[in-house]
C-alpha cells in the first residue's frame, strides 16, 4: 500500500498526467504498481489476472486524470476504487469464460503438487496481514486458508480495514456502496471467518463469531 505520506507526491503527479506528461505517468505508476498489485491479488488471487487488472487501472488514470478532483477526496481512495472496479469487472470475465468453457480458466493445474504450489503462491500476499487481522492470534496458514472461502467483498472490507488500515468510510468509498452496506459486509465477514475457523477447531479468544 502506499504510505500516506505519498499522497501530495501523487496529488502533483496526477495533476501533470491530467496534461498527458509521460513521464509523471511512468513515476506515477511506478509509486502506485505495487500497492496496486497487492490489493487486486486480494480480490483475484492470480497474479496474471493481477497484471492485467494493474494495468486496466492505469490506462484508466491516463484516459481520466482530470477528473480526479482533491476537493472530492483522497487520491488512493479514488484510484483504489477504480481498482476495485477493474477487479470485479475482470472476475466476471473470467465467470463468463468459465461458463463457456473450463479450458478459459486461467490457472488451471494437472497435478495435486501443482495444485498445492499455486495455492499456496496465490495467498502469500493475503498473508502478509491475517494476523492483524485476527489479534492476537498465530493461525497464519489456517486464517489464509479462512480468508480464501470469503466472497471477494467480504475478504475485501476485512483486508482494507484491517490490514490496510481504513476507515469504513473509506472503505464505502473504494468499494462505491453505502457505508451501511460495509457495516453489513464486515459483520458476515467476521461472522463467516469465525465459523471457518471453528470447523477447523480453532476458536476466537472471548468472542463467538467475532473478530
Amino acid at each position: 500500500m502506499v504510505k500516506r505520506t505519498d499522497e501530495s507526491v501523487g496529488v502533483a503527479l496526477i495533476k501533470r498526467v491530467a496534461e498527458k506528461d509521460r513521464k509523471s505517468f511512468e513515476e506515477f505508476y511506478y509509486l502506485y504498481a505495487e500497492g496496486l498489485a497487492r490489493f487486486l491479488m486480494k480480490m483475484l488471487k492470480q497474479r496474471e489476472w493481477v497484471e492485467e487488472a494493474v494495468n486496466d487501472v492505469m490506462l484508466t488514470v491516463w484516459q481520466m486524470a482530470d477528473r480526479y478532483d482533491p476537493e472530492r477526496g483522497r487520491l488512493s481512495t479514488w484510484l483504489f476504487g477504480i481498482a476495485h472496479n477493474k477487479g470485479l469487472q475482470l472476475l466476471e470475465r473470467v465467470h463468463r469464460r468459465r461458463e463457456e468453457s473450463l479450458d478459459a480458466w486461467p490457472g488451471e493445474v494437472e497435478s495435486e503438487d501443482e495444485a498445492v504450489s499455486t495455492s499456496h503462491d496465490a495467498a502469500s500476499p493475503v498473508a502478509s496481514g491475517p494476523e492483524r487481522i485476527v489479534m492476537g492470534w498465530e493461525l497464519g496458514d489456517a486464517i489464509s486458508w479462512g480468508l480464501s472461502q470469503l466472497s471477494a467483498d467480504h475478504r475485501l472490507v476485512l483486508e482494507l480495514c484491517f490490514s490496510e488500515d481504513r476507515s469504513y468510510q473509506e472503505i464505502a468509498d473504494i468499494m462505491n456502496c453505502p457505508l451501511n452496506t460495509v457495516k453489513t459486509r464486515m459483520f458476515h465477514a467476521r461472522k463467516h471467518l469465525a465459523e471457518l475457523m471453528a470447523r477447523k477447531g480453532y476458536t476466537l479468544p472471548g468472542q463467538k463469531v467475532t473478530i
